[in-house]
Order: structure tokens, then C-alpha cells, then sequence
């Protein structure tokens, strides 16, 4: 395994999952944590990485999931309180170089200032995506 394809993905709700999935399909050593067992079950049945059951908050958790050699840490819990600390407490502690973050209150953006830290909202994914619909419309109408 090359050190680049080390995923860890903190919290399987459904874009938890879907983001696992994903990576463990393309190859990738991929890691899963979550404090509750019956979350794992949104993981497709071709998922082939990693479950660790347990609180991502734990140190000792982080470590058997290889938060060390860890290139990318995607923190999906549905709390952004819990998101914006365990990004704190990751970038503080160790060296991933990417950090991506879901928040559902973007303006929490503001607490995680750093360059290896990317934000996922989806509230401005939506906004963007209406926005695109809306101009893909005017473009279809025009055209008619």
C-alpha cells in the first residue's frame, strides 16, 4: 500500500458511507470510524477497507484507523461541533496533509483556518446547484 492511498473517514452517516464506498472501490486503503456498529451497515457489501468501531475523540482510535500515515481525513459526523473539534484536535496532532470537513453551518468555516483544511456545506452545494439549474434554464429557454 503507498502511503497516498491511506483514507480515513470519521462518522458513516449516509455521505460518510457513500465517500468510504467510494474510495474503497477505487482502490484505496480505506478506514471507517464510528461509535455506533449499526452505522457500518450503509457501507455497500463490496466495501472492502476497514470498520473501527469507536469515538474518533480517542486517541488510541485515531491510531488503529493509521491516522499517521493517513493523506486524507474526511470527517462526516452529523455534529458540526464534533466535525470543527476532531478537525482541530487532527490538525493539531498529526500530519495529514488534506482535512475535508462537512459542516451544515458554513459560516463555522471560520474556526478552521488552515490550508490543508476543505469544507463541504450543503447548503452552498445546494445553493450552487440551484443557481446552475437555473442558468442551465435560461440558457435552454433562450435557445428555443
Amino acid at each position: 500500500m503507498a502511503a497516498n492511498d491511506l483514507v480515513v473517514v470519521i462518522g458513516c452517516s449516509k455521505f460518510g458511507a457513500a465517500i468510504a464506498n467510494e474510495c474503497s472501490s477505487s482502490g484505496k486503503y480505506t478506514a471507517v470510524i464510528d461509535i455506533n456498529p449499526i452505522a457500518f451497515r450503509k457501507l455497500d457489501n463490496s466495501y472492502s477497507g476497514y470498520t473501527i468501531e469507536g469515538d474518533a475523540m480517542d486517541k488510541d482510535i485515531l491510531l488503529e484507523a493509521n491516522i499517521n500515515e493517513a493523506t486524507e481525513v474526511d470527517i462526516m459526523t452529523n455534529s458540526d461541533n464534533t466535525n470543527i473539534f476532531l478537525a482541530s484536535l487532527i490538525l493539531h496532532y498529526y500530519r495529514v496533509p488534506l482535512v475535508i470537513v462537512r459542516l451544515q453551518d458554513e459560516k463555522k468555516s471560520r474556526l478552521l483556518k488552515d490550508k490543508r483544511v476543505r469544507i463541504i456545506s450543503p447548503a452552498l452545494l445546494s445553493i450552487n446547484t440551484y443557481h446552475q439549474v437555473i442558468d442551465t434554464y435560461k440558457k435552454n429557454k433562450e435557445g428555443k
